[in-house]
């Protein structure tokens, strides 16, 4: 197979999704108990045997720079597999157009020739699933098309594989309107450009808003996207592993279909929801159908309901706080109820 590189771009926000991403990447919120959103597309890069690995990061970089680090946990950081942070250049660029930015690829065009790859596997950030990216590889390179997009049904997956050479002449070509996105370029000024089609099958879910965020944790709480996800035959999602002591569940506890990370303190009653590493359920506190990321604090009487909370969130004693599936309430970071 002909030599392929992967690059993760990172470098984009959305207006509608509103978990701190003043404060942090999107690519870097976090997901599932354990997780952050952009382990998935590293673990999917590593998976699949693709050895150097670009991200393009965005101004707010801190939080995802800390988390992902060298790339060790994902197998990046060594001599032959090399993980290159790469700057964003149009920061807080907003919508689906902005992903694949030609601006970010002309800043860093130096990385696309360094291995002198003949194929780029290029994805986003803010999309549940995993996939073994060979057999994609393996098809566009048969096809002798010149970009191959990946679809369910008729969604877009952000996901492509492209030739290196169509990126070379793309920069060429379109080096003077480079606040344009690759694949906007390639559906509205060359349209007749051999465009391939792979269809994924499996479970996937895009990160975008407030509701989807809650959808998607919930999704975990299913046997079977678990097991997709976790499970998978395509390999496991790897992440920066932070030591913290085994999760104590009190006497008093009462636990039904929920996923709780490791240093949590569980006294009062949890169904149906996603408990992130080190939070506190107090006896006598209620906590259905939510999320609560790191060091949340339920107090005693407290009650909450199709809730999600970023990090650091008490809700105090006797206060109930109650969304819906649809709309569900959100607490940000460091708030007290």
């Amino acid at each position: 197979m002909s030599k392929t590189i992967g690059l993760i771009t990172a470098n984009y926000v959305s207006d509608e999704f509103n978990i701190s991403a003043e404060e942090r990447a999107l690519a870097a919120v976090p997901f599932g108990g354990r997780y952050r959103l952009i382990d998935f597309p590293l673990s999917n890069m590593a998976n699949s045997g693709i050895n150097t690995v670009g991200l393009i990061v965005p101004f707010n970089n801190r939080s995802l720079i800390e988390h992902v680090g060298t790339g060790k946990a994902w197998g990046f950081g060594r001599k032959t597999h090399s993980l290159f942070m790469l700057p964003g250049t149009v920061y807080g660029k907003r919508g689906d157009k902005s992903k694949f930015l030609l601006k970010d690829i002309i800043a860093n065009l130096r990385f696309f020739n360094y291995d002198k790859p003949d194929y780029v596997l290029i994805t986003g950030s803010n999309r549940i699933y995993t996939m073994d990216y060979r057999p994609l590889i393996a098809q566009h390179e048969a096809s002798g098309c010149k970009i191959t997009k990946v679809f369910k049904g008729d969604k877009f997956m952000d996901c492509f594989v492209i030739n290196t050479s169509l990126i070379n002449d793309l920069v060429k070509w379109f080096s003077n309107v480079d606040f344009l996105g690759i694949t906007s370029i390639i559906s509205e000024y060359l349209p007749n450009e051999n465009v391939g089609r792979y269809e994924y099958v499996g479970y996937e879910h895009s990160i975008n808003n407030l509701k989807d965020y809650y959808e998607t944790n919930c999704d975990l709480l299913k046997e079977e996207v678990n097991a997709m996800l976790f499970h998978s035959p395509c390999g496991t999602i790897a992440t920066n592993i932070q030591d913290r002591c085994p999760t104590f569940i009190a006497p008093t506890a009462e636990i039904k279909n929920s996923i709780i990370a490791a240093g949590c303190l569980i006294e009062g009653t949890v169904e149906n929801s996603v408990i992130f590493r080190s939070s506190h359920v107090a006896e006598n506190a209620s906590v259905k159908n939510s999320v609560l990321m790191q060091h949340a604090n339920i107090e005693s009487g407290a009650a909450v309901n199709y809730f999600v909370c970023d990090k650091r969130v008490t809700v105090t004693s006797g206060v109930a706080v109650s969304g819906s599936k649809e709309s569900p309430y959100f607490a940000k970071k460091g708030m007290t109820i």
